[in-house]
């Protein structure tokens, strides 16, 4: 946000905010062509601006937001037209529109940002989750194969280690999805972080808006934490963990320590001259957790050559019939019938993230 300067941002997640890149992860960007799915999100247009600064070739936005399309187009280039044919409208849930479209654009490289990401929404809408964030996901993977892409990163989040919401039920199968729908000679990887500051209808913003409205401010718990990062750093860090992706490694960024909601909360309102904010205690919704986690017990973490990347290595297999739960997952969205879409989602998971999920959301 406008009114964060970089030492209320430190201050707030309490530790440094730093940006660079690797030599690695410069060549793998320089003059290369790229296509950055969900490009008018808060990540996605992130990555767009860094590949821009970092010397890509070519870097194609496709969003099916055209109001997004156009404010990024107008920050980039000076004017907003749209007649460039670097911007995209298009939605990853049309599988044959973005086959059409990965083979006119032909990118080495493709950022697949895109993404329903509101826990509790995706709560009350399951099929709109699976829609986008699984179905969605295979479209754009397996399009990216028959283009011959070279490169596939898929943004995920820390809400896909032991899912116990919808959320990340479908994010960890999309990780899946990515893994499996690849084809040889395609590198691919999913990246996973947590909460990032000023993004979009997240915490921060609204935040601001309760505390300079003067209306109580909603916490959870006074208990609960979150792993936190800012945009941009999240972003060169993909961008980091994209030149080290090869046969579908899931990557964790390092967030630092979790931070107390309540304690961030305390902060902001200081740095926006709010003596004694007023806080209501809503409780946990349907879906949250009071702490989030990095990985599960079908996981274990290892070290890469960048020291804030994390390689995770699933110890637990996939379901053996994966394509035909993931065919009778898509059958269940298309009808709505939200026990099924739970029941189908849940049998995806690796064995061991999927006891804890079942367990849960019970």
């Amino acid at each position: 946000m406008s009114t964060l300067v970089s030492a209320t941002v430190n201050d707030l997640i309490g530790r440094d905010v730093t940006i660079t890149y690797s030599a690695q992860a410069r060549a793998s960007v320089d003059g290369k062509r790229f296509l950055v799915t969900g490009a008018g999100g808060s990540i996605g247009s992130e990555i767009v601006r860094q590949l821009v600064s970092l010397g890509a070739g070519a870097v194609y936005m496709l969003d099916h937001d055209e109001g997004a399309l156009h404010a990024l187009q107008l920050e980039l280039r000076g004017h907003g037209l749209l007649q460039d044919d670097t911007v995209l409208l298009a939605d990853i849930r049309d599988g044959r529109t973005l086959r059409r479209i990965f083979a006119e654009v032909a990118p080495t490289t493709v950022f697949h940002a895109a993404a329903h990401k509101h826990l509790p929404l995706l709560e009350r809408f399951p099929a709109e989750a699976v829609r986008t964030n699984v179905l969605g996901t295979a479209n754009t993977v397996r399009a990216a194969a028959a283009a011959g892409v070279r490169r596939f990163v898929n943004v995920s989040t820390d809400k896909a280690a032991a899912p116990v919401c919808v959320l990340g039920a479908t994010k960890r199968v999309a990780e899946v999805v990515t893994a499996r729908e690849a084809k040889p000679g395609t590198a691919v990887a999913s990246v996973r972080f947590g909460n990032v500051l000023g993004s979009r209808g997240s915490l921060l913003p609204t935040l601001h808006w309760q505390l300079t409205h003067g209306v109580p401010v909603t916490v959870t718990d006074r208990a609960a934490t979150r792993f936190f990062m800012t945009i941009p750093e999240a972003s060169s860090l993909v961008i980091e963990a994209s030149a080290m992706a090869s046969t579908g490694e899931t990557y964790v960024l390092d967030m630092g320590t979790p931070v107390s909601i309540q304690g961030l909360v305390n902060r902001y309102a200081r740095h926006l001259g709010v003596p004694a904010p007023r806080i209501e205690y809503t409780g946990l919704r349907p879906g949250e957790k009071l702490h989030e986690e990095l990985s599960d017990g079908a996981e274990t973490r290892g070290s890469t050559e960048h020291e804030r990347i994390w390689r995770m290595t699933s110890t637990a297999p996939c379901p053996t019939d994966f394509p035909a739960r993931l065919q009778r997952l898509g059958h269940a969205a298309a009808s709505g019938r939200d026990h099924a879409i739970r029941a189908h989602l849940w049998s995806l998971l690796p064995v061991g993230s999927a006891a804890r999920a079942v367990t849960a959301a019970a």
